[in-house]
């Protein structure tokens, strides 16, 4: 079976920084082996093709307004498209909406209407933010970084140099905030060593290796950034995936801002105190602002983005829809799927029932608060049905799970518990149970599948259990 085509769309250069390039490129290289994935980007720098060769084709558009029409003439509406950069207006959404693809926007500024399918902010976003459409969803927060591969799932962090600093402000570094930084670290006697990253726009490289304890780096792939990070004490950067990335490498980060998109990462950063904050770096003193960093920083896990995304993206065509919130028509598609033989004979309740006592039933879910029931669709087609019961807020829930059997094999499985994992966590759940019956094998081996781990056993049942 063809992998589902995936364009996605950023550019760079000298003005716009490396940022979105590196980011969707990230992205790119998470989804690569379950999508068949291009990237188009304006008249791309060897860095650039560089980066991309072992990630995905890359396809070069114009560098003048003519890239607009022209990356449109080749989309043909059976894509995934995913767009990276704040000059894509809303007009421009809908003309790729209106060809039938499905759209993802990676988006840290919300000041526009979105005509999109999914929008990913790794910053510090919630929902009520976004002007957006009603079939709009969310991957927010640490939980979806944009990180490359090196540093989602990192080697074992080599020995760290005592008083080694990188410092890292983005590949063009406009303010030149990277020799103000290392004119202030290097008449320090606590700092033996300083790594000054740069990109191949960077302007001021011949400046920086006047200071005796400079090594000036540029163009760095993913494996090398990570080897730098994992080697250092300190890292000091803007607020960028960068502060993600050296998270991930055991780094204690030092961070301000220097333009307006990056104010909302920054609050998020120190909100959850994961960084030294240094404020507004265009204002910031660099001789005076480097006091002992915090040793005691809160870290994230952010380690398991790469499958949040790589489900939240095969989830994509899937529309989920509570049992009281169904039309008619689906609480009869529903109805008829459960009282199908191979269904119905993998139930506790295993008798056929009419579709006025599902109706009751769905009825009787509006006042009750330790059940949810959700029917998840592929455009109109039923693809499966999934519940919570005896839900404890904050503690634990039991869930029920099936399938469409003409949806059976492809899939599916995964992909739905990881929606369903979101929306039980908003009640604080952290624990799910489930009852198997012995006879229901696939049943049996799927939950195994997922991650359930079978706690105890009767003569009818398996009883499984699984931490989210």
């Amino acid at each position: 079976m063809s992998k589902r085509k995936i364009f996605f769309r950023a550019d760079a250069d000298a003005a716009i920084g490396y940022g979105h390039f590196i980011r969707t490129l990230a992205l790119a290289d998470i989804l690569k082996k379950d999508f068949d994935c291009t990237f188009f980007t304006q008249l791309p720098t060897p860095f650039q093709l560089k980066a991309a060769d072992k990630v995905c084709p890359i396809v070069s558009l114009p560098s003048d307004n003519r890239k607009f029409d022209k990356f449109l003439d080749y989309v043909t509406g059976e894509e995934i498209v995913v767009l990276d950069n704040y000059f894509y207006t809303s007009e421009y959404q809908k003309r790729i909406k209106d060809k039938g693809c499905k759209l993802v926007h990676i988006d840290d500024v919300h000041d526009r209407h979105f005509y999109v399918d999914m929008i990913i902010n790794h910053g510090n976003a919630t929902p009520d933010m976004y002007d957006v459409e009603p079939f709009t969803k969310f991957c927010l927060g640490p939980s979806y970084a944009l990180l490359r591969s090196p540093f989602l799932s990192p080697v074992p962090c080599l020995s760290k140099t005592d008083g080694k600093w990188v410092i890292c402000f983005g590949g063009s570094d406009p303010q030149n905030l990277t020799e103000k930084a290392v004119k202030a670290l290097s008449i320090r006697d606590d700092v033996n060593q300083i790594t000054a990253i740069v990109g191949d726009l960077y302007m001021n490289k011949e400046a920086l290796l006047d200071y005796e304890k400079v090594t000036v780096l540029s163009s760095l792939t993913a494996d090398e950034m990570a080897a730098q990070y994992s080697s250092a004490r300190y890292v000091l950067c803007s607020a960028s995936s960068v502060c993600y990335e050296a998270l991930a490498c055991g780094c204690e980060v030092l961070a301000g801002f220097y333009i307006d998109n990056q104010v909302d990462f920054y609050d998020g950063l120190c909100e959850n105190n994961l960084i030294t904050p240094l404020g507004d770096l265009r204002k910031t003193d660099f001789r005076e602002c480097f006091v002992k960093p915090k040793s005691s920083i809160n870290k994230i896990d952010i380690h398991n983005a790469r499958l949040n995304l790589l489900y939240a993206f095969k989830s994509i065509d899937l529309r989920v829809v509570n049992y009281i919130d169904m039309s008619l028509g689906e609480s009869r598609k529903v109805w008829e799927v459960r009282n199908l033989p191979e269904i119905r004979k993998c139930m506790t309740q295993p008798d056929p029932f009419s579709f006025e006592s599902h109706l009751k039933f769905v009825e009787s879910l509006k006042n009750n608060k330790t059940k949810l029931y959700y029917s998840i669709f592929k455009e109109d087609e039923l693809v499966g049905s999934y519940d919570f019961v005896d839900i404890k807020d904050g503690d634990s829930a039991e869930h029920g799970l099936y399938i469409n059997p003409i949806f059976h094999n492809k899939g599916y499985g995964k992909t739905i518990e990881y929606l369903m994992d979101g929306y039980i966590r908003k009640r604080g759940v952290h624990r799910l149970f489930a009852e198997v019956l012995k006879s229901n094998t696939s049943s049996y081996q799927y939950h195994l599948k997922v991650g359930y781990k079978i706690y105890k056993e009767d003569e009818k049942y398996y009883y499984f259990e699984r931490y989210i």
